[in-house]
């Protein structure tokens, strides 16, 4: 048998299943998220917000972005659904001109309250 035939009767057939076995497991580490609720906690300057964005970024790359306009006297609901790929990320939050940057730690099924109320004000 030559070494051509040994590689390809042999080698070749175990290198390719080892990569299709690689490939395979990276699909489905990338499908795992952490999905959780964040809640975006005004309190009081909710009065005064007329225009709301929230960035989540995660490992540098943008994931979700939510947005709100008051419409009338109140701004609405501020909480959104994300699906994370990592646990912790950062939300940048812009409201009437004013970037604030948090820091936040989900856990599955989580509810994630963002307190903002003393930076808006």
């Amino acid at each position: 048998m030559t070494r051509y035939e040994l590689f390809r009767r042999r080698i070749a057939p175990v290198l390719f299943l080892g990569l299709v076995g690689m490939i395979a497991l990276d699909t489905c580490n990338k499908n795992e998220r952490t999905h959780a609720t964040i809640v975006l906690d005004l309190g009081a300057a909710r009065r005064t917000i007329r225009t709301l964005e929230a960035q989540l970024v995660v490992d540098g790359e943008l994931i979700n972005t939510f947005q709100r306009t008051a419409l009338g006297a109140d701004l609405g609901p501020t909480r959104f659904e994300v699906a994370m790929p990592s646990k912790d990320g950062e939300l940048r939050v812009t409201a009437n001109g004013k970037q604030v940057v948090r820091r936040i730690h989900a856990e599955e099924g989580a509810t994630v309250t963002v307190s903002l109320e003393a930076d808006f004000r």
